[in-house]
């Protein structure tokens, strides 16, 4: 599936969960226990989105859940640990949107697991794409380079969703 928005006028229309924002050094959301123990793991490094991040930092604000996991940003913070392993002196700063609550959680009391587990997929696909449509400013890179596409070639990667 392609990287999509939808207009900022129907996202508008959607309920998106209670968050708050505030801004930090990336070092700072890569310390979290969750993110630490489970982010090189799980995502794959996007090479052209490694070089957009050392290049330009982040255009675009993040999306993590109350334990900190990226609902969006995933990639781009993948990205920084290598850039960080390599040049631990580089510093960047990050806009970030925190959810205060697991809304999703009320799945788990559904007792079939397949479909469960594919409903909080699409739960965490629509709240990414609301908060996409919403919150992200740039469309493109310095260099011209959409967005979308470091989003489809990470897409395209092999992922680990289940940590394993």
């Amino acid at each position: 599936m392609a990287s999509d928005r939808i207009s900022k006028k129907t996202a508008e229309l959607v309920h998106f969960p209670k968050c708050h924002w505030y801004s930090c050094d990336v070092r700072q959301l890569l310390a979290n226990e969750t993110v630490k123990k489970n982010l090189e793991k799980r995502i794959p490094i996007n090479t052209p989105l490694l070089h957009s991040i050392h290049t330009d930092g982040f255009m675009n604000p993040i999306l993590i859940g109350k334990n900190g996991w990226p609902i969006a940003g995933g990639q781009r913070l993948r990205v920084c640990v290598q850039i960080l392993k390599k040049n631990p002196d580089w510093k960047c700063e990050v806009e970030v949107c925190e959810l205060y609550y697991d809304e999703y959680n009320m799945f788990y009391l559904w007792p079939e697991v397949d479909f469960r587990d594919k409903v909080i997929a699409v739960y965490f696909q629509m709240i990414e794409l609301v908060f996409k449509s919403l919150y992200y400013n740039h469309d493109k890179s310095r260099d011209g380079t959409e967005m979308t596409v470091y989003e489809d070639l990470g897409d395209r990667m092999k992922w680990n969703h289940k940590g394993k």
